[in-house]
């Protein structure tokens, strides 16, 4: 009667912690439907270099990309070299003034002796030009570096190679110039090991106009000690910073993590990648990201020759107008990307949800060690009591992640295990096969709700932290079912089961059968990365089939592995074969594992992920019951 009334309890709880999680996951889908805004971008050298190709003038051309719903221009820092081009300054080595006959405006100090040869002298007659070059390199060199001759003639103490790549800023010619076309600017900014913290306030200051930066390169501005600085004069200038996904550049995780709210999630395709795809391809890859991933801003890049022959002008323009067609298709809303409304959780949600996965957890545990309903609840008591002093507020960062993956490891288990053990009293038919299917997967969502509270705040939802242990949660359901149908077999203690499994014998064929399903395992595994194992080509087109087929792509190893296994070891178990269930069960289990990692992906809206799942459940239970029925009849 106790362990009744106590187990009623738990359920209690339990039910109550996925109502929490429900009601935390509406709440962000709610915030998801209001932003349907998505700013594009494209890059100032690559429109110059597409307009030099056709001998067409810039302007013109800009005023066309603007009418295809293109609001923003990325430009880089001016550089020497740059400047020199734009005329706004004529800068040269010291041998090169007292050689070249371009020298006039240093004759009188060259008679005088006064160009020395492997410093840097320039001549910027613009006021605007003059103050900010002059200023940029004062950042980067000691305040005596720079002597002026005259108002408008530098001596710089740095030899001119040293300079050439330097970030000056952004050209005053140039923003009047693409201000007028009326775009808005997004800085593109690059380290220099010559930034560090004494000088990083005063280059962001100087673009304290732009409210938004995009950082180029392999490192991020500050990039290894100065991080801390380029986040606070971010923050104090109110400039989000443009997080360039899958993208690799150091410093770019403490980046985002330092700047909290004040990013936004930026989509962009490599020049060198640009190079092996085709117009569909990019197009479907934008809507997606934008669909997928709740990116706010797509920075564009014009494909170029030898990719592109004849007008390049007029196939770049078709482009960006079906760039703006497909995303207006897609429900978007084309301008200025609005800031992420903030979504937080309190400290006793985190609390409640923490038991309710603790309650799932020692559910687990009761399949293989029986523990007193008394000595459960003492256990939830005193870890909740260490949830509390760990701290569930905004320093429980830690607490959140490790609960996630215990629930990612916990309901995936719990679902197999405990719809498997409850069809040993059934009968095999095709409905009933169907029905453990749905069970397994209906279970799972009891974490899926549990999960998608806990990593319901910003912090997940902007990419700035992201769900840990993604190799565990995908192989430790595995082991644990598996683990479970291995100890079932047998007689007598745990040690004797699993003494009496060892010593069974083997033939070759199911060795190397085990060595295939390491190896696919292996794969599982390594692909659950961005960057581990490539997609091979005949997956991306599968891929893009499917997602023509659904809107929404499943995922392949749910009903291509996951459901079929999880029919086929149904079917057994309910013929009453049991022999081979550890196996067939284990590999099943994909599917529910597959399914709670869909929700993990916290930058997905939560329709996304629902959508998914639905399409790989449905397909699942097609190739499910087709698998089933075979293997009833090879059964019988």
């Amino acid at each position: 009667m106790v362990d009744k009334i106590g187990k009623g309890i738990l359920i209690a709880v339990l039910t109550i912690g996925v109502l929490v999680g429900a009601y935390l996951g509406y709440t962000r889908y709610f915030v998801e439907l209001q932003e349907r805004t998505v700013e594009l971008c494209v890059d100032l050298n690559d429109v110059k270099r597409m307009v030099a190709v056709d001998n067409r003038p810039l302007g013109p051309v800009l005023d066309e990309i603007r009418k295809r719903g293109i609001v923003s221009v990325g430009v880089f820092e001016e550089t020497l070299p740059d400047a020199n081009a734009l005329g706004e300054i004529y800068s040269a080595k010291g041998s090169g003034v007292m050689h070249i006959k371009l020298n006039p405006l240093y004759c009188k100090l060259g008679k005088k002796g006064k160009i020395k040869l492997p410093l840097t002298y320039i001549y910027a007659p613009h006021d605007n030009a003059r103050k900010r070059i002059s200023s940029q390199l004062r950042m980067v060199l000691n305040g005596g570096a720079i002597k002026f001759y005259d108002k408008d003639k530098l001596e710089v103490n740095a030899a001119e190679e040293e300079l050439r790549g330097l970030g000056l800023g952004l050209s005053e010619l140039q923003k009047n110039f693409i201000y007028k076309k009326g775009f808005r600017i997004i800085p593109r900014v690059w380290n220099d090991e010559r930034y560090h913290r004494g000088n990083i306030p005063a280059k962001i200051a100087a673009l304290k106009e732009f409210d938004t930066i995009i950082f180029d390169g392999e490192e991020i501005l500050g990039y290894p000690d100065a991080l801390k600085e380029t986040a606070d004069e971010l923050r104090k200038h109110n400039i989000r910073y443009g997080y360039i996904e899958i993208v690799k550049q150091d410093g770019d995780k403490k980046l985002r993590r330092l700047m909290g709210r004040n990013m936004i999630r930026v989509h962009s395709v490599p020049k060198e990648e640009l190079k092996k795809l085709k117009v569909d391809t990019v197009l479907k890859r934008f809507v997606r990201a934008a669909r997928e991933r709740k990116v706010k801003l797509i920075y564009v890049r014009p494909f170029l020759p030898p990719q592109v022959v004849g007008d390049i002008t007029a196939f770049n323009l078709d482009y960006f107008s079906a760039i703006k067609q497909e995303l207006e298709q897609g429900g978007f809303v084309l301008g200025k990307a609005q800031l992420t409304y903030p979504l937080d959780i309190k400290a006793w949600q985190i609390l409640l949800l923490g038991i309710a996965v603790l309650v799932g957890a020692a559910f687990l545990l009761n399949y293989f060690i029986r523990i007193p309903i008394v000595i459960t609840f003492l256990g939830l008591i005193l870890l909740g009591c260490a949830m509390v002093v760990l701290g569930v507020g905004a320093g429980g960062l830690l607490l959140q992640k490790g609960l996630a993956l215990l629930a990612a490891i916990t309901f995936p288990s719990l679902a197999v295990i405990s719809t498997f053990a409850v069809a040993k009293k059934a009968q095999f038919s095709i409905w009933n096969t169907i029905l453990m299917a749905l069970n397994i997967i209906a279970e799972t969502l009891i974490g899926v709700f549990l999960v998608m509270g806990l990593l319901a705040d910003y912090r997940f939802t902007l990419g700035i932290e992201v769900f840990s242990g993604v190799k565990l949660a995908l192989i430790m359901p595995i082991l644990i079912v598996a683990l479970y149908f291995i100890l079932q077999q047998g007689e007598g203690t745990i040690r004797e089961r699993v003494r009496g499994f060892l010593n069974i014998d083997v033939k070759l064929a199911a060795v190397f059968v085990g060595l295939f399903i390491l190896g696919a395992l292996g794969i599982f595994v390594a692909r659950s990365g961005n960057f581990v194992l490539p997609v091979p080509g005949f997956e991306k087109v599968v891929r893009v089939f499917l997602e023509g087929l659904f809107f929404i792509r499943p995922r392949t190893k749910e009903f291509l592995i996951g459901y079929p296994f999880l029919f086929l070891a149904a079917t057994l178990m309910l013929r009453g074969k049991h022999k081979w269930l550890w196996v067939l069960a284990a590999i099943g289990t994909i599917a529910p594992v597959s399914v709670f990692n869909t929700f993990c992906h916290i930058h997905t809206p939560v329709i996304v992920s629902m959508v998914r799942t639905i399409n790989g459940l449905a397909l699942g239970i097609i190739i499910g019951v087709v698998v089933s029925f075979i293997a009833d009849k090879l059964i019988k």
